[in-house]
């Protein structure tokens, strides 16, 4: 499954971002729209070359999801989020960046999600999801509804012709950890659909 990214730059780097990050999937913003993504669970970057775009941003309300990379000296927007300053090497920048979206905690409800570990947040117990059920819970946290199918052959990489309860077994596996750190959050399956609700 590719990583979403949303991408909020001027237009002059799509080409070279896309060519850098093929392997994730990544959709490109304008600053203005911003405030539309603060509570989204992708991963978010910014890039800052200008400071006429930084009047558009209110940096206090960005979230640990976002990861600014910026070409500017004035160091006074600093906030609880990742701020990095470039100029670097090519390599460095894209190492970052991936590790940035490979560390990403997904908020949902009463749990995060960080590097497998499924925490609730209330009461702080966690347990530890497999990497495919961390992909399956991510997805389902990040797009609310999905199709068995579409999981089965994006996540499981099995083609829909292949008759298994691999992903039902996955489900289930999820739904003992979430009742184990005693979330409020269910997944729930009607016919070929799964839903994620409070």
């Amino acid at each position: 499954m590719k990583n979403k990214i949303n991408i909020f730059s001027d237009s002059k780097i799509k080409f070279f971002l896309r060519e850098l990050f093929s392997d994730h999937e990544l959709f490109f913003r304008d600053f203005i729209e911003i405030p539309n993504y603060l509570d989204n669970c992708n991963a978010n970057i910014i890039f800052l070359s200008d400071k006429e775009s930084t009047k558009l941003i209110e940096f206090k309300k960005l979230s640990d999801n976002f990861l600014v990379l910026s070409s500017l000296k004035n160091k006074n927007l600093s906030i609880n989020i990742q701020f990095v300053k470039i100029p670097k090497p090519i390599n460095q920048i894209k190492t970052l960046i991936e590790n940035f979206v490979e560390n990403l905690k997904i908020k949902f409800h009463d749990i995060t999600i960080v590097n497998e570990k499924l925490t609730n947040i209330n009461s702080n117990s966690f347990c530890y999801l497999t990497k495919l059920e961390s992909e399956i819970l991510t997805y389902l946290i990040i797009e609310k509804k999905s199709t068995k199918k579409y999981i089965q052959e994006n996540i499981l990489n099995i083609k829909s012709t292949i008759q298994t309860s691999s992903l039902d077994s996955h489900l289930t596996r999820i739904r003992k950890k979430m009742n184990q750190i005693e979330t409020g959050v269910r997944i729930q399956s009607k016919d070929e659909k799964l839903t994620i609700i409070i």
